[in-house]
């Protein structure tokens, strides 16, 4: 009986490895393994993409609902204040393109119509959804400001869907600038530059006083940092328009007292970084000299030192002296080499330096 057993379990045990190898081969693309791992990793990759699409779709929605609910609440109490008046609901309705909001101190509606499925919006009308996305987001703020008297406390108390609306905003005007980074035609610059003054305006108004929230503007913080970055490495053929544009956007980001601290230390440590880069380029050899410098960002730093000359006009800013003593230094050893930046760093540290004293 054990013999028989045996024998039988052993010829399970050798269909059961056949079938798994039938099974592997027929699943298996005819590359061989490679293939059949790229392919996994790819439909892999597509199932995670499409559950970040999914989430970010229900964080939008989650926001959206929690703007109106802020919105209601604000209007609410404006009409208790005010007297009886119209059916809320109306007036905040995001499918009335009638719903007027002059009683909030802006222009039309107080969010643009969301498109039904709106989830299930077609891929090629991406363009669509992220201006629609940055219109959204900027008439909340506008709206905000105008229904409360009270808009100041509003971005610290029980504020989240605000700071979330600023942070989510600012995504969306830093996404063109990404977009154009890699070639895409830059549209609609002049609601790229009112977006940001959006932002300064909301910042300055709720996020000052109080030092409410360091880990919200930490989100606005990386936001500047991926800003400076896209200035000073973008090298396609639209790079002046869009310096131009990207320039006058963080100009209007820095008239925040908020923002312009944090923004004039990122923009004084890029030059001082790149300064330092310049200097090792110096103790080289002249002909590796010319091929280790980095001569796109070299020549976008002058856009740097445009918004630091802007930002040094206004004396509301607590910049780090350390950074400033830096930025001298270093200008000193790179006057023969590189003059005209030696210049600019000197010219800058001495605005910075008067405004000290």
């Amino acid at each position: 009986f054990q013999l028989k057993f045996c024998g039988a379990l052993s010829w399970y045990t050798r269909v059961s490895k056949l079938a798994v190898a039938v099974a592997v081969i027929k699943i298996s693309p005819s590359g061989g393994a490679r293939q059949f791992t790229e392919s996994l990793a790819d439909r892999l990759r597509q199932q995670d993409e499409g559950w970040r699409s999914t989430a970010r779709s229900l964080h939008e929605d989650v926001l959206r609902l929690r703007q109106e609910l802020l919105l209601a609440r604000l209007l609410f109490k404006k009409k208790s204040n005010d007297g009886p008046g119209h059916e809320i609901a109306k007036e905040l309705s995001q499918d009335d393109p009638h719903s007027q909001t002059q009683i909030y101190g802006v222009q039309g509606p107080c969010l643009p119509p969301t498109p039904p499925n709106s989830q299930n919006f077609p891929l090629q009308n991406k363009k669509w959804r992220q201006d629609h996305r940055l219109l959204k987001h900027m008439q909340f703020l506008r709206c905000l400001s105008g229904l409360s008297r009270g808009y100041e406390s509003s971005l610290c108390r029980g504020g989240d869907e605000v700071w979330d609306s600023v942070v989510q905003l600012l995504d969306s005007v830093v996404e063109v600038f990404r977009q154009a980074h890699v070639g895409q035609p830059l549209h609609h610059p002049e609601q790229l530059h009112h977006a940001t003054q959006v932002v300064a305006q909301t910042l300055s108004r709720g996020g000052s006083q109080h030092g409410c929230s360091g880990q919200h503007f930490s989100k606005v913080d990386d936001l500047l940092k991926e800003m400076i970055n896209l200035l000073l490495t973008n090298q396609k053929l639209n790079s002046f328009s869009v310096h131009d544009v990207l320039s006058e956007c963080l100009l209007a980001l820095g008239g925040s007292p908020v923002v312009r601290t944090a923004l004039v230390q990122l923009l004084m440590s890029q030059i001082i970084q790149l300064a330092q880069q310049l200097w090792d380029t110096c103790e080289r050899s002249r002909e590796e000299r010319h091929h280790q410098v980095d001569w796109i960002c070299y020549e976008n730093s002058f856009y740097v030192f445009w918004l630091l000359e802007h930002l040094a006009q206004d004396n509301d800013y607590n910049v780090n002296k350390e950074l400033v003593i830096q930025l001298e230094n270093k200008a000193f050893p790179l006057a023969d080499e590189f003059p005209l930046f030696s210049l600019y760093m000197w010219r800058i540290g001495g605005l910075f330096r008067a405004g000290h004293t």
